[in-house]
C-alpha cells in the first residue's frame, strides 16, 4: 500500500505503468479501480491507507479471477465492469444500473462509474 502512496501519478496511469504493476492493462485497471470504488483520475499518494489496501486487493483478486478462467472473458463474473466497457456507448450502464462515463487518461480510453466511483 505504501509503494502506492509514494507515487504521484494518475492513478489509471500508475496501474498501466509496467515498470509499477508488469500484465496490467487497460481493462484491468479500469476492473480494479471500479472494484476499489476509486476515481481513476485521482493521485495515488491523495488516497488513504484504507484505500489503497482496497486497490491493492482487487488487482490481486481480478488478475487471480481471470488466470483461474484461462482469461476467458465468457467467464468473468457477470457483475464485471469488463462486460460492458467496450464500445464507448454513452448509454452504457452496469448490471445495476449506475451510468459508465469516459474519459481519456494517459492517451487511454478509461470507463469509470461516477455514481461507484465519484
Amino acid at each position: 500500500s505504501r509503494l502506492l502512496r509514494d507515487r504521484s501519478a494518475i492513478l489509471k496511469s500508475l496501474l498501466m505503468d509496467q515498470s509499477f504493476a508488469a500484465g496490467v492493462g487497460n481493462w484491468i485497471a479500469d476492473e480494479v479501480l471500479y472494484q476499489a470504488k476509486i476515481d481513476p483520475r485521482r493521485r495515488a499518494c491523495d488516497l488513504t491507507d484504507a484505500e489503497a489496501r482496497r486497490v491493492r486487493s482487487r488487482l490481486k483478486s481480478v488478475v487471480a479471477r481471470a488466470v483461474a478462467v484461462d482469461a476467458d472473458k465468457t467467464r468473468f463474473p457477470r457483475t464485471w465492469l469488463f462486460h460492458r466497457r467496450w464500445g464507448r456507448d454513452e448509454s452504457a450502464t452496469t448490471t445495476r444500473g449506475d451510468a459508465i462515463a469516459f474519459v481519456t487518461i494517459g492517451g487511454r480510453t478509461t470507463a469509470w462509474v461516477p455514481g461507484v466511483q465519484g
